[in-house]
């Protein structure tokens, strides 16, 4: 299994790649009601901003609060 972490609109996802499952799977840590996947890693991570941006503009046009962003990405130098 092979996960990769990203950031888009300051939200965390991971999107995960299992051998005997040829799809890139997304996981949003702060919003798990989003689910998307791709065939390949940048696939999964164009729908995974395609599936936020949609998810985030629904709640705005009903007026719903936006979910909090409570996880960071922390890049370290090696």
């Amino acid at each position: 299994m092979l996960k990769t972490y990203h950031s888009y609109r300051d939200y965390i996802f991971i999107i995960t790649y299992q051998a005997d499952n040829p799809a890139h799977t997304v996981d949003f840590l702060d919003i798990p009601e989003i689910i998307t996947s791709g065939e390949t890693l940048a696939e999964a991570f164009a729908n995974a901003c395609e599936a936020l941006d949609v998810h985030l503009e629904s709640l705005q046009k009903l007026s719903l609060k936006l979910p909090a962003s409570k996880h960071q990405m922390i890049v370290e130098a090696a």
